[in-house]
């Protein structure tokens, strides 16, 4: 079991191990990334260009995608049908999502509300919303979908894309392509701590934006950290993580390209098998051994096994679903015997992918549900991307002269307890 560590939970406590993981902090990063922000706020689109000339395209004229590239943005017919039927996948499940959530509210000019004697809510779309997506080594057009869609669903006033050049200035025609295909309303050839921070302050050219939301790498999620509160934000995410739950039923070598699926991006990201039965564990690894073998990123992924990753061997079927609520896995899938069995005990996961024909790289690109998830254990109390992530609600009250009667000696005695008699005076001043 070479591969990754190796952890018998029959005799040792995982628990530790996995307490201990959290979002890893540089203070090179973290000054880097500061500096970054600041650059941006104090010189808005020059920074900008500077930044993406010296991290992307070294001979970029501007930052700006010209609409035009958008517009005629074309693929190859298999590749322009395999965007638009993901995209309406995607926008059918936030719909779903959307109907369900303000069923038996009552629709307003562009929002929802209930109201109740005198009480109540109004839920409306939030207007301007930005969208990262990552660029680099490689092109995501999922990611734009995935993050673009859902605010589209929701009804944002305006969507604005962010992404890294390629060396020669240009966007990737598949992301382009979803570009289009999502809608956006403008999109910026930027990437990185200063795409956050120009998103956050608005520049010449990009707009200030209400909330933020898509993954990237660690200078992406530094800024998102040092900007929280100026600006939404979807999460504070780390690297990329999976976990796949077998028992003696599973097919090792789908368990093992589930395994593989999710660590193929960086060598910081982190795959936890867990297993009820010590044979079909090191069937599956052993298949994971195969399936490196020559693989296109064999050197990323061996690397994310050795250093970031855990094999571990359950006592039973609810000692693993501890073990998987203690990962508080962004992936997970459950390749059991009666995996719907299993998932009503699974509390903490981003993505949970059920029995052998949901594999996760459907989840990643077609299925409906957000890929941008949780991350680092923080599936202990965060969400995938979706349609409530661009809503935002105000509470309503309007009461009666004889319904503040009725509530004045609670605002006093209140007023008494937290020794704000002033609070206290703007209610029984009405009543003189």
């Amino acid at each position: 079991m070479g591969l990754c560590r190796f952890v018998d939970a029959r005799t040792e406590d995982p628990f530790a191990l996995l307490a201990a993981r959290q979002v890893g902090r540089d203070a090179q990063i973290e000054k880097v990334v500061a500096e970054i922000i600041e650059d941006v706020r104090v010189r808005g689109d020059a920074a900008l260009l500077d930044s993406a000339r010296r991290y992307d395209a070294p001979n970029l004229a501007s930052i700006e995608v010209p609409p035009s590239d958008i517009d005629s943005a074309a693929l190859p017919a298999h590749f322009e049908n395999a965007i638009r039927f993901a995209a309406n996948r995607i926008e059918q499940f936030h719909t779903l999502q959307l109907s369900h959530f303000t069923e038996g509210l009552v629709p307003e000019a562009g929002s929802f509300g209930w109201e109740h004697a005198g009480l109540g809510q109004r839920v409306m779309p939030l207007d301007r919303v930005g969208v990262y997506v990552p660029g680099g080594k490689a092109t995501y057009p999922s990611s734009v979908l995935m993050n673009v869609i859902p605010g589209r669903v929701a009804g944002v006033g305006s969507a604005f894309v962010t992404t890294p050049a390629r060396a020669d200035g240009s966007l990737a025609p598949s992301v382009l392509f979803a570009l289009k295909t999502a809608g956006v309303d403008r999109a910026y050839r930027v990437g990185g701590a200063a795409a956050i921070a120009a998103l956050a302050f608005g520049t010449e050219s990009v707009p200030r934006v209400d909330k933020i939301v898509g993954p990237g790498n660690r200078f992406v999620n530094e800024a998102k950290r040092q900007l929280w509160g100026r600006v939404g934000l979807d999460g504070y995410a780390g690297p990329s993580e999976v976990c796949v739950l077998v028992d003696e039923t599973a097919n090792p070598k789908w368990a093992a390209a589930d395994l593989l699926t999710q660590i193929e991006h960086s060598d910081d990201n982190s795959a936890f098998l867990v297993s009820t039965c010590e044979e079909t564990l090191r069937r599956v690894l052993d298949c994971v051994e195969i399936q490196l073998a020559g693989a296109q990123a064999e050197a990323t992924m061996r690397n994310a096994l050795a250093d970031q990753s855990m094999a571990i061997l359950a006592k039973d079927v609810s000692h693993a679903v501890d073990i998987v609520n203690a990962i508080a896995p962004e992936h997970l899938t459950i390749s059991t015997a009666n995996p719907e069995a299993v998932l009503g005990k699974v509390k903490n996961a981003g993505a949970v992918l059920l029995g052998d024909y949901t594999p996760e790289s459907a989840g990643d690109f077609v299925l409906g549900p957000s890929h941008t998830l949780p991350t680092s254990g923080a599936a202990r109390f965060g969400s995938p991307v979706n349609v409530l992530d661009f809503l935002k609600i105000q509470s309503v009250s309007q009461i009666s002269f004889d319904d503040l009667a009725g509530l004045i000696p609670t605002i006093e005695a209140f007023g008494q307890m937290e020794g704000f008699p002033t609070h206290a005076r703007g209610a029984t001043i009405r009543q003189e």
